[in-house]
């Protein structure tokens, strides 16, 4: 093939590939916004940042709504909140959610704190180490997918997904950030055992 011919396909590639790449991302962003909870054991709340002074920030309250919506429609027997501790502010987001839920009648038995849910895969480890009679994923919309595969992944089953319903432009971002860690989820993630 002439140089000529390697031009033309280099160019067809590089105009093919960005388009399947925003086909996945619409993919990721469809299964996310039409997710549905389903009743389970277990709601799964994953954790973000919060603030300095130890209040969750809006993202993860709305997180938190959600979870406790699911619990007191009775869709959920109980709630594991999971996060990391600050490497800034030193703050246990996971403990912090726990009491964000009690103050709003969720009782202590009810809620399991995992403190140590770094990331995705770290939760789903933890959460499967419980096996639970299912689980849904409570967080951000772009994120439903590769949560719901990491717990299905780590031996959970069955597994579905709820959503705040609010939307920012921001997340645009995250959506693209989603659609390229899942494929790496799906190529380096093995369950443990």
């Amino acid at each position: 093939m002439g140089r000529r011919g390697w031009v033309v396909r280099g160019l067809a590639l590089g105009a093919v590939l960005p388009g399947l790449f925003l086909l996945w991302m619409g993919f990721v962003a469809f299964r996310g916004l039409s997710a549905v909870p389903e009743r389970s054991e277990m709601a799964v709340i994953f954790g973000t940042a919060v603030t300095a002074k130890g209040t969750p920030r809006p993202a993860l309250q709305e997180r938190l709504q959600e979870g406790l919506r699911l619990w007191r429609a009775g869709l959920v027997r109980t709630v594991m909140v999971s996060g990391a501790i600050e490497s800034g502010n030193h703050r246990d987001e996971a403990r912090i959610m726990a009491d964000w839920l009690m103050e709003r009648g969720v009782p202590e038995v009810a809620i399991i704190v995992d403190s140590h849910g770094n990331n995705t895969w770290l939760t789903a480890l933890h959460v499967a180490r419980l096996h639970p009679q299912g689980a849904v994923v409570v967080t951000q919309w772009f994120h439903i997918l590769r949560a719901k595969w990491a717990l299905g992944r780590a031996g959970v089953s069955p597994v579905s997904g709820a959503a705040p319903s609010r939307f920012r432009l921001a997340e645009l971002w995250y959506l693209f950030r989603d659609s390229v860690a899942l494929p790496v989820y799906v190529l380096t993630k093995a369950p443990a055992g």
